[in-house]
């Protein structure tokens, strides 16, 4: 509250000018056709200067911005709120989204150029923006759920943006339906929540559940419904098979989808419902469990693959689960930091798989080779990327990941500790397995000796990721901790827990440093001297290189025991449908049919051919009619004479 209108007016405008852009390209977009980039850039600058606006009010002022209006009104039953809700955590989330947002469609511009829905590209590009501001600041779960659908809906649309392609329908088919798991889960729990609290407000619910009005294992299991929702948006085991497949989508809204929109939202709904999830225990072993083995398994998934883009994808499942670990074992602002920094150095990594797609048109990188001295700039924007994912010392990815293993190690999550350092080791392996293999050595094909560096407004966004992927980081140094300023949990969640924040550890940094590097030296070491050295390994270890490279089998498994089956009770359903029920209505269509081929004879037009049908008709009738009266006569006879029998026998 104790908001001024002017700005009420600015935070609304956030979600709702990428909004508005929407409904413009959507209506008028084939009229104004290569402008629809500057429309669309336009909407999400402007909202990107409000979001600065609302993160210097918060920041300046120590309180967040609350603001609703009735929405739905049940009078005696409540109402649905429709409101705004900006403390440092959707601050940060918004300046994020916006910027990022703004970087891919700046160089959306040239990569989709030639697309021949370039309008509607911009369209969803902006309700897909305006979606996730939107859940960002819903101030209660109904309102959340909503833009949560809007968000599936527009990763459904954008992966499937090149719907001629086989291969894209299947993949946004997969996203919408292994995500729509998580949504029913979380939709169970948010009904499970109202029907025991009377309200649908994050706060409420907190509220509700301490003063001891829900508890137990029926709040337990909301809240890990919840989570299940969560699961499904950030690709945590084991909703995550459908993320590597969404890079059947252009380049540039994998990089969205994976560095600022859907699958951040996973992680939000945990950070923003984190006094509802500290107050049931087993919830939160829940996430850090699910968090620590997504992020280990995606890590071991990513190794493998020869496919660019498909490394960063399970990059970025593994990074999630770094998030979701920390959550879970209550370092709140480390792991908000981490997915802030993600941001930037997985939509740079993304961007510079999108330049080397738009160079040489191929994703595999065995198909590249030499295009260091080919694409400078995308070489060494990639590579800050690459270092600031794998940790190292001073870039951004170092500061958030070693927060989080600090935490684990001082909080006595040892499992989750030697997790977490394992997938240090093999994150900074496979990053740098699939820069030394695309860029260094030589051409590997005629496309990698002809590629040419991408145009300056492709590599314009690419610099400044790469400029805010080595500087991010230094708001959340030991020398001063800005960003625990701005984002941190509740006292009440602060209390419950029990924690407090850890103090920089030198030794376990220098050891996290030590293991990134040294993941970093075996993959030059097996692809750059000898790149027969890693084909040799394959071979020797072909059965858990094919374990790896099919993903665990996910997929298959999924294939068998869900995907299978449910087509084959479709199939089932179908075949009944069309010759059961569909026989049984054509059947009475016929006889319907048929009694009027019959009956088409008596209209003879003969007037005393009617008379003798009435006349039948009325003896028929009156037949009919009569029986029923005779029958009621016999009926009544015998009874009195049944009656009489039994008198004579008492008398």
């Amino acid at each position: 509250m104790n908001q001024t209108v002017g700005q009420q007016l600015i935070i609304a405008a956030i979600p709702v000018l990428p909004a508005l852009v929407f409904l413009v390209l959507a209506l008028f977009g084939r009229y104004i056709s290569e402008g629809a980039q500057f429309v669309a850039i336009f909407g999400v600058a402007t909202s990107l200067v409000f979001s600065c606006f609302a993160l210097f009010f918060v920041a300046r002022d120590g309180r967040p911005i609350d603001f609703a209006v009735n929405w739905m009104d049940f009078g005696a039953g409540g109402s649905f709120q429709m409101g705004i809700y900006i403390d440092g955590l959707a601050a940060v989330m918004l300046v994020v989204v916006c910027f990022v947002s703004l970087m891919i469609q700046l160089y959306s511009g040239a990569f989709m150029q030639d697309d021949k829905r370039f309008a509607w590209y911009y369209a969803v590009l902006n309700l897909f923006t305006a979606s996730m501001l939107g859940l960002v600041v819903a101030s209660n779960f109904i309102e959340l759920y909503v833009f949560w659908e809007l968000v599936g809906l527009c990763s459904y649309l954008l992966i499937g943006h090149w719907f001629e392609k086989p291969e894209a329908a299947r993949a946004a088919q997969k996203a919408f339906i292994v995500t729509r798991v998580g949504d029913a889960a979380l939709f169970v729990g948010i009904i499970m929540f109202w029907r025991a609290t009377g309200t649908t407000s994050y706060e409420g619910i907190s509220q509700a559940a301490q003063a001891g009005f829900v508890g137990g294992s029926l709040f337990t299991a909301a809240v890990v419904l919840v989570f299940v929702g969560a699961i499904g948006k950030s690709a945590q085991f084991p909703l995550h098979v459908w993320l590597p497949d969404a890079m059947e989508g252009p380049t540039p809204v994998s990089a969205l989808i994976h560095a600022a929109t859907m699958v951040a939202a996973g992680v939000y709904l945990v950070a923003r419902t984190y006094d509802i999830f500290v107050q049931s225990p087993t919830a939160m072993l829940v996430v850090a469990y699910i968090g620590g083995f997504t992020a280990l398994m995606a890590a071991t998934m990513a190794l493998t693959k020869k496919d660019m883009k498909r490394v960063i994808a399970y990059s970025t499942v593994s990074q999630l689960g770094y998030m979701m670990l920390a959550l879970g074992i209550g370092a709140y602002t480390a792991g908000i930091f981490h997915l802030y920094n993600h941001a930037f150095f997985k939509a740079l990594l993304f961007l510079g798989a999108g330049s080397i797609i738009y160079a040489m048109n191929s994703y595999n990188i065995f198909d590249m080779g030499g295009l260091r001295r080919r694409m400078p700039v995308t070489f060494w924007t990639m590579v800050i990327a690459g270092v600031s994912l794998a940790g190292i010392f001073p870039l951004s990815g170092f500061w958030s990941k070693e927060a989080i293993v600090v935490s684990a190690f001082a909080d006595h999550y040892y499992v989750l500790f030697a997790m977490a350092l394992l997938t240090v080791f093999l994150t900074a392996f496979y990053i740098f397995r699939a820069i030394f293999v695309a860029f260094m050595g030589e051409p590997k094909s005629e496309a990698a000796r002809e590629a040419i560096e991408s145009p300056g407004i492709m590599t314009g966004p690419m610099v400044i990721l790469a400029f805010f992927a080595v500087v991010s980081g230094l708001v959340g140094t030991p020398l001063r901790d800005f960003f625990a300023e701005i984002v941190a949990p509740s006292e009440f969640a602060t209390e419950t827990l029990a924690v407090e924040p850890h103090e920089f550890n030198v030794t376990l940094a220098v050891v996290s440093v030590v293991v990134g590097l040294a993941g970093i030296s075996l993959a030059y070491a097996l692809y750059v001297p000898k790149p027969e050295r890693a084909a040799a390994l394959a071979r020797r270890f072909s059965p858990i290189y094919t374990f790896l490279d099919n993903g665990w089998y996910f997929d298959a498994l999924y294939d068998r025991i869900f995907v299978r089956p449910a087509m084959a009770i479709g199939l089932f359903v179908r075949q009944f449908d069309r010759r059961a029920l569909g026989s049984f209505v054509t059947g009475i269509g016929r006889g319907a049919v048929g009694v009027g081929e019959r009956l088409r004879p008596l209209q003879s037009g003969g007037a005393q051919n009617y008379a003798l049908f009435i006349l039948v008709s009325v003896l028929l009738l009156g037949v009919i009619v009569g029986a029923q009266y005779a029958f009621l006569t016999v009926a009544l006879i015998a009874v009195i004479a049944l009656a009489a029998v039994a008198l004579g026998a008492r008398l």
